[in-house]
């Protein structure tokens, strides 16, 4: 019975034997395995289930992202059979223990035969030896690379050439078998080629073998006269009168084989036949090669989209312009290492006297930190301007994070509001780094910290308060992106350096304490890159 052992990231999550009844993955709570933590997964993502010969058989049930079968490309609303894992979002499922996939048609097996070596009127040719083609094939080989040029579909490019054979050399019979990324044979396109009571394709094997695995080019003249026991008993007993057989090359790689034959003219065939299809063959393999380029340029292209989208909503949360109101103002600054970062930042007036802030750094990149992040947004927003209680502020969105986000991904974060007329700062720390006071004093020790949001549901928050004096004074909250910028030497910044420049600044404005913290860190990285993200959130109180 097979198992299917469900991963995320390395981690079992589920491990569950495939019976009579199928297995159903999602974000549903109906589903047989609940995949909550996981934003590319659908409510019900995909089923799993046997088939008569015990096989394990994957269906999409309609999902966003789709799924995938071992290597393939994603699919959905389908069935397709499995053979030794499926991805499904951002989870790996293992198949233990299931039975070979069976496949929509005959699988690529071919006519059983004795072991062979080469004679009689058999030549094979490395795939070094140089072609020899005449200026008519020349035209003909040239037509054919105008056609394959313009065909974007893998089996159409593959039909297109099989076409061409047939038609150039007269097959009678043809295939062209091509392998998967693995290495494994695809189901064959193939022409007037039969398969016996087991399935297997009335081809020799010994010909298709040595073209596959050792790139060999083949020619093979009155087989039944000349070959009996020494090539190939198939080649005599289908019978076959001539066959070529080359393979499909890509540089040095093997892409696939063309194979062509004739079981009832008996004309037979040249080695300069045999160049030609190896000419037509080095087209297909340059087609073949070009499609997985433009397929890696669209996965490129999806993902510089998804990455873009992810920059738009991150962009979109940021404040528009620093909140000047009572006497308080605030600005922001953010400078992500990638296109999109992981770093948040937010103020916004609560309209009853206070004003909200947050900062965060949420682990991750992409399109699921972004996501993660506007989630965050909203719920700030709400939770802060109908409870007054920080604690609890905090307390209802990290279990939010912790039932939305995926495995391991947490948010250090500082939770906050600040009261002009009582002069005073609130805020929750959850394991984020700690505020520098201007003009404040405040016992270091006084800082408190609780584990970042979305490790621990029950993980119970602290308020602290920074009480302001009369005369002005500021404060800059920041990532670590900041403190643990790393020089070209593998210096550290710290701290240190930025509380220094800030104590000697006679302006603690927004402005003046972004452009004196920037000034600082350029400083010290000089012509090294920032590893991660930066931001700074400053505050400066009249």
């Amino acid at each position: 019975m097979p198992t299917l052992v469900v991963r995320h990231r390395g981690e079992v999550v589920a491990r569950l034997e495939l019976g009579a009844t199928p297995i159903r993955l999602g974000r549903a709570e109906n589903c047989s395995v609940v995949l909550r933590n996981d934003s590319e997964v659908s409510r019900e993502h995909a089923q799993f289930q046997l088939d008569d010969k015990g096989g394990v058989v994957v269906r999409d049930l309609g999902s966003k992202n789709g799924t995938r079968v071992d290597d393939g490309e994603a699919f959905r609303n389908e069935a397709r059979p499995a053979g030794s894992r499926v991805r499904v979002g951002e989870h790996e499922i293992e198949l233990i223990g299931a039975n070979a996939p069976r496949r929509a048609g005959p699988s690529v097996t071919f006519a059983p035969e004795s072991d062979t070596t080469a004679g009689g009127d058999t030549r094979f040719f490395p795939s070094s030896k140089r072609l020899d083609l005449n200026q008519h094939r020349l035209s003909l080989l040239m037509s054919l690379a105008e056609r394959l040029g313009g065909t974007f579909e893998r089996k159409q490019l593959l039909e297109e050439a099989l076409d061409a054979c047939c038609a150039a050399l007269h097959f009678e019979r043809g295939m062209i078998v091509a392998k998967t990324q693995r290495g494994d044979a695809e189901l064959p396109v193939t022409r007037n080629v039969q398969t016996d009571e087991n399935g297997a394709y009335k081809i020799s094997r010994t010909l298709i073998n040595r073209a596959l695995l050792h790139g060999e080019r083949a020619v093979v003249n009155n087989p039944a006269t000349d070959l009996v026991g020494n090539l190939s008993e198939s080649l005599v007993r289908f019978p076959i009168r001539s066959a070529l057989c080359v393979p499909i090359l890509n540089r040095d790689e093997i892409l696939g084989v063309i194979y062509g034959d004739r079981v009832q003219r008996a004309a037979s065939y040249t080695p300069e036949d045999v160049d030609f299809l190896a000419a037509i063959a080095q087209q297909v393999g340059l087609g073949l090669a070009n499609l997985r380029l433009i397929q890696a340029r669209l996965r490129a292209e999806r993902m510089e989209a998804e990455f873009r989208q992810a920059r738009e909503i991150q962009q979109a949360l940021l404040p528009e312009r620093p909140l000047c109101v009572r006497g308080v103002t605030l600005a922001g600054l953010n400078e992500p290492t990638s296109t999109v970062g992981g770093d948040y930042y937010d103020y916004f007036d609560l309209g009853d006297g206070r004003i909200g802030f947050v900062i965060a750094d949420v682990t991750g990149h992409g399109l699921p930190a972004a996501i993660l992040m506007s989630n965050m947004q909203a719920a700030v927003h709400v939770a802060l301007g109908a409870e007054p209680d920080l604690p609890a502020v905090t307390s209802r969105i990290n279990r939010l994070i912790c039932e939305n986000s995926v495995n391991s991904v947490f948010i250090t974060a500082i939770l906050g509001t600040i009261d002009p007329q009582r002069r005073v700062v609130e805020y929750v720390n959850a394991g984020h780094p700690h505020p520098v006071c201007l003009g404040i004093s405040r016992d270091p020790a006084d800082e408190d910290n609780s584990l970042p949001l979305g490790i621990e549901p029950e993980e119970e928050y602290r308020v602290q308060a920074i009480r302001l004096p009369r005369e002005p004074s500021g404060l800059l909250f920041y990532t670590d992106g900041l403190i643990e910028a790393f020089d070209g030497r593998g210096a550290k910044l710290g701290l240190e350096p930025v509380t220094a420049a800030l104590s000697g600044t006679p302006d603690w404005s927004p402005e003046s304490v972004l452009r004196v913290t920037q000034t600082v860190l350029r400083d010290h990285l000089r012509d090294a890159a920032n590893a991660d993200d930066m931001t700074l959130l400053a505050v400066h109180v009249s």
